[in-house]
């Protein structure tokens, strides 16, 4: 009886461990991914979203359900992969996005 009983708690222990993210593996895949850099000029993880600010002058206001995949995307489709100058999300999946060339869309 015991020893399922410690042999459940390990594994969930484990599980417990594995579900929650890093905030520094957090912040270094936002870097990369949008600032192409292995670092971010701003970084914050807050309540009401994620907001990164790039050296190269970009910066993005992540809310809701967008994952840093989707932005990614976005930047191909919309800016033909020249970069975002400026992102932000609401919680109502409204997106407005700047491309680095000057164009502009509400999405």
């Amino acid at each position: 009886m015991f020893k399922p009983i410690l042999s459940l708690g390990f594994i969930l222990s484990l599980a417990a461990c594995s579900t929650s993210p890093d905030p520094v593996d957090e912040r270094i895949e936002a870097a990369i991914k949008l600032c192409h850099s292995d670092s971010a000029k701003a970084f914050s993880q807050t309540v009401d979203g994620l907001r990164v600010m790039c050296h190269s002058g970009s910066s993005y206001v992540i809310r809701g359900d967008i994952s840093l995949d989707d932005i990614v995307e976005m930047d191909r489709v919309y800016c033909s992969s020249m970069g975002i100058r400026d992102f932000i999300s609401s919680q109502e999946g409204e997106v407005k996005l700047s491309c680095v060339d000057g164009s502009s869309y509400v999405l």
